[in-house]
């Protein structure tokens, strides 16, 4: 398993300063239309990773020719966080609820975004975890150990909810990743009992699929949501990087539980959705995180916006 090293989590932290001016906090657009219901998304802030986390195993002269390229920095890689949201003529969905207060300085911006785009937390009736990373998970609860969504469900992959709170978790990770499974563990305990698990090719709610994308953790899904005759999907963090995910998602990276089966996850998923011309939305794509995947030789290329 590849892991984020000491040596790597000291660049990490060195750059955390420059994390709150990072686009995105705070701000709220609309995507997508699909009928009677639309996809919005809200920021939760953004984060600075060390380069080596996003390719593994890779020269890194090869790296930096491909940022290069693509015209992205080469020393650090920016990510922002979009939490997709669904309304419906009932209420809204959220896709996945940010980081909280207590991961990496630069989000948990998603109360704040709510907020400012006066939408009601009440009146979310349902939250769909892709998986159960701290940027995606640990937002589920306020600075109280109160749900921020007290009117929600909670839906997330049974197989997801397993590892992450399995006593022995702690044996399978290494122990930089031990503050995850606690935080997950946590959450878990706060919002248990009004979780429902589910799994891939379920339609978990009305208009939303459920699909299997797994190897960044063991359990980790897409949603293929629709209405009006449209769909698009929510990818969560199965695709996270514009240009190493589409140009090479055979690369394997530092974020994902089992590499090989996250490469390809990767060129599987992009298979699909090129011959749909699906439009997706990615947690760490660029704001607002809606494009759409065209292929290119025997590579791939990440396009803003619907097809």
């Amino acid at each position: 398993m590849d892991i984020l090293n000491r040596r790597e989590a000291l660049a990490l932290a060195a750059g955390l300063a420059a994390t709150m001016a990072l686009p995105g906090a705070a701000r709220a657009q609309s995507v997508m239309t699909l009928g009677p219901r639309s996809l919005h998304v809200l920021s939760d802030g953004g984060f600075e990773l060390p380069m080596s986390m996003v390719a593994r195993q890779v020269p890194e002269a090869e790296i930096k020719a491909l940022l290069a390229a693509e015209g992205m920095p080469t020393d650090v890689s920016r990510s922002v966080l979009n939490v997709t949201l669904l309304k419906d003529p009932d209420g809204w969905t959220i896709f996945d609820c940010g980081a909280g207060a207590n991961f990496l300085p630069g989000s948990g911006k998603l109360a704040a975004s709510l907020e400012a785009a006066g939408i009601n937390k009440d009146e979310v009736k349902r939250v769909i975890f892709t998986h159960a990373h701290p940027d995606h998970l640990w937002g589920a609860i306020d600075d109280f150990d109160s749900d921020l969504f007290p009117n929600a469900s909670y839906l997330i992959a049974g197989a997801e909810w397993d590892f992450w709170a399995a006593p022995d978790v702690y044996s399978k990770l290494p122990e930089d990743r031990h503050a995850f499974a606690a935080g997950a563990q946590r959450i878990f305990k706060a919002i248990g009992e009004k979780t429902k698990r589910i799994a891939a090719g379920q339609e978990v709610a009305p208009g939303i699929l459920a699909v299997d994308t797994s190897g960044h953790t063991p359990g980790h899904l897409a949603f293929v949501v629709a209405g009006g005759g449209k769909q698009a999907m929510i990818l969560g963090d199965a695709l996270t990087h514009r240009a190493i995910s589409f140009r090479h998602p055979e690369w394997r990276t530092g974020s994902d539980t089992d590499p090989d089966k996250g490469a390809a996850t990767r060129k599987a998923l992009l298979d699909r959705l090129v011959a749909e011309k699906l439009p997706f939305i990615g947690y760490h794509l660029p704001s607002p995180g809606l494009g759409h995947a065209v292929k290119e030789g025997s590579a791939y290329r990440f396009v803003a916006g619907a097809p």
